[in-house]
């Protein structure tokens, strides 16, 4: 090794609240201990925020990589444990040190190369790893703890809730919470969860923090699983098993099973290696049979009639797959010229509700009772039954007041076909068949030559 040694500065902030030391001093430290003997910094990496009982961290793989390549000559570290509090992995990485000619060395702790140097750096590596598995011992107690208690295994942000951090409980957000129970509702009344994390990004309802999303953006997958869990319904998820969590849930039973009915309705199974088609589910055959998708001797798709090749009901019974789609994408394309001013009027019949000024009068109506049955005016039995009545009809207003507003925020069939044709070429097909499946109830074909004949049945919506 040459007299110029260069050195890199390797910086882990640990997960656990009493060992976390910043980045930014344990730089310093290392900057002046490689200042003090000569060496020069050649690069600093790091790994925020990350055990270090795992190897598999990028600041760490980028140091072994320069020591092994001949990019520096020492590893410094504020502290032994900050490369790794796994025996094995230490072990491991001070013999690929050695192999490559360089070193590791504390910027705190002895440094010695004698016997009795290499011993006190051997009781700080046993150290460092009794302390992960003291630390380990104790989040999984902790953990434990709090799912036994009807709490999730930590306090991280949940969408819908709020962390009340004096009791260690999430709470329902009053203004996310209803968007939570929005989303449940028009899930179950039939919009797709593409349809749903469309609408919540055009909407600004952004995720909790650590959803695994980036830019504050939803992903169909994110959306999804925060649905699946049944937080919003008051259950925790335990190794896999679900239980009553001692959270208020924003949902009520009925609405939870009734989005479990429909995830197992909608649900498709995704074979490995099985083709997908657009009209896959859509097409009936005249003959009353459903109509199977598949690819014929040249490679294109077709639909073909299950009951002419299972029974024989009938010869023939084969359509162009592409050419049904492009007379169906005829009608979505149809229906979204449909004019804002045309859906306006189909709905004007029905006048809006007041729902908050009904809910009020009967607010009012209420204290005005309990006013008169303190100054002895009304009996308290004929009060008990006036303050039930006003109670039961403030809660049926709001129920009826969440389900208007679910309703009326439901995109019209038009609006929802020119979405679908805007996005058509970005989406998997997959997603283009859910997205069609909330336009078209079927499509009846009659199979012949040269064309067949389609009918497209749109939904009523």
């Amino acid at each position: 090794m040459s007299n110029h040694t260069r050195a890199i500065l390797y910086l882990r902030q640990s997960t656990y609240r009493e060992e976390s030391i910043s980045l930014e001093v344990q730089e310093a430290t290392c900057r002046a201990y490689a200042a003090r003997l000569g060496y020069e910094v050649v690069g600093v990496e790091s790994d925020p925020g990350i055990s270090g009982r795992t190897w598999q961290r990028r600041g760490v793989q980028a140091v072994m990589d320069a020591v092994e390549s001949g990019r520096a000559d020492v590893v410094v570290l504020w502290r032994w444990s900050r490369l790794s509090r796994s025996r094995k992995d230490w072990a491991l990485a001070a013999d690929r040190a050695d192999l490559a000619g360089a070193r590791i060395e504390s910027a705190t702790e002895p440094n010695d190369a004698s016997a009795a140097g290499r011993f006190a750096r051997g009781v700080m590596t046993e150290l460092a790893a009794f302390e992960s598995e003291r630390i380990g011992e104790a989040w999984k107690e902790a953990h434990a703890r709090r799912t036994a208690a009807g709490l999730p295994a930590n306090g991280k942000p949940r969408f819908g809730y709020l962390y009340d951090t004096a009791n260690k409980i999430h709470k329902p957000d009053p203004f996310t919470g209803p968007v939570l129970e929005h989303l449940y509702r028009r899930y179950v009344a039939g919009d797709s969860v593409y349809a749903l994390t469309r609408w919540m990004n055009t909407t600004g309802h952004q995720p909790a923090a650590g959803y695994g999303v980036q830019n504050g953006v939803w992903s169909e997958r994110t959306l999804r699983r925060m649905l699946d869990t049944g937080f919003g319904a008051g259950i925790i998820t335990v190794r896999g098993e679900r239980r009553p969590g001692a959270h208020d849930p924003v949902i009520n039973e009925g609405l939870w099973a009734q989005y479990l009915d429909a995830r197992i309705s909608r649900a498709r199974p995704s074979g490995q290696g099985r083709r997908e088609y657009t009209l896959t589910g859509l097409c009936w055959c005249d003959c009353g049979s459903r109509m199977a998708c598949e690819m014929d001797g040249g490679g294109r798709p077709r639909l073909r009639c299950r009951a002419s090749k299972s029974s024989g009901a009938h010869r023939g019974g084969y359509a162009n797959h592409d050419l049904v789609l492009a007379e169906v994408l005829e009608h979505v394309g149809a229906l979204g010229r449909v004019g804002a001013v045309g859906e306006m009027v189909s709905f004007a019949g029905a006048p809006a509700r007041d729902f908050d000024q009904e809910s009020k009068a009967a607010s009012e109506q209420l204290i005005a009772a309990t006013r008169q049955h303190l100054s002895g005016v009304i009996p308290e039995s004929a009060y008990l039954v006036v303050r039930d009545e006003l109670t039961a009809q403030i809660s049926a207003l709001e129920a009826e007041r969440i389900e208007a507003a679910a309703v009326a925020s439901r995109p019209k069939s038009s609006v929802q076909a020119r979405t679908l044709l805007e996005d058509w070429q970005g989406l998997a097909i997959a997603q283009r068949r859910e997205a069609l499946r909330l336009l078209i109830e079927r499509v009846n074909i009659t199979p012949g030559r040269p064309r067949s004949k389609v009918q497209v049945i749109m939904r009523s919506l």
